[in-house]
């Protein structure tokens, strides 16, 4: 499984340097095909690549639309992938790959929050949507894939393993 990380301070503050690429390399397991980031002022986003499959050799994530105003970030798998590209280029949609990534950010664009219901398989995701400052965090039906949260009332913090989280500063490291 490849592994997903992120902070999003919704108060506007700039995330401190450092933070989620720690996040990474504390599930740096989940990435021997590389990790990537995208830190942007109050969000920072972390992926640790795994490549299973051939459509996610195409793949580079965090993965952004053209003009960067909202990004991805997933650790998963499509498997209605040649129904769904059907319906998106029906639609319009222009994939710029044939990477699970570029399905479900174009999923998104297309259907916002309900796009999970129009995917099968197995993710956890966030979409983080500059234009309506928000974060759109989703995981399959049967939850195989892990995520980890935690809400400090101002910033959302994520990752898919615990030990990632449990490294910032501001998550206690007790029961809830």
């Amino acid at each position: 499984m490849s592994g997903i990380a992120g902070i999003i301070r919704f108060d506007g503050a700039p995330v401190e340097p450092g933070l989620v690429e720690g996040m990474t390399a504390a599930m740096a397991y989940r990435g021997p095909d590389g990790i990537g980031h995208r830190v942007r002022e109050s969000v920072a986003l972390g992926h640790c690549s795994l490549r299973t499959t051939a459509e996610s050799l195409e793949e580079t994530q965090p993965l952004a639309t053209e003009d960067e105003s909202v990004v991805l970030v997933m650790d998963g798998r499509v498997d209605n992938r040649e129904e769904l590209r059907r319906e998106l280029e029906r639609d319009g949609a222009v994939l710029r790959d044939n990477s699970d990534a570029e399905l479900v950010l174009r999923s998104y664009e297309r259907w916002g929050g309900a796009c999970p219901s129009r995917i099968d398989g197995d993710f956890a995701l966030v979409v983080w949507d500059s234009r309506t400052r928000t974060a759109f965090c989703a995981r399959d039906r049967m939850g195989h894939r892990p995520f980890h949260y935690h809400w400090s009332g101002t910033t959302l913090s994520f990752a898919s393993d615990l030990n990632a989280l449990l490294g910032l500063p501001w998550v206690k490291q007790e029961l809830n």
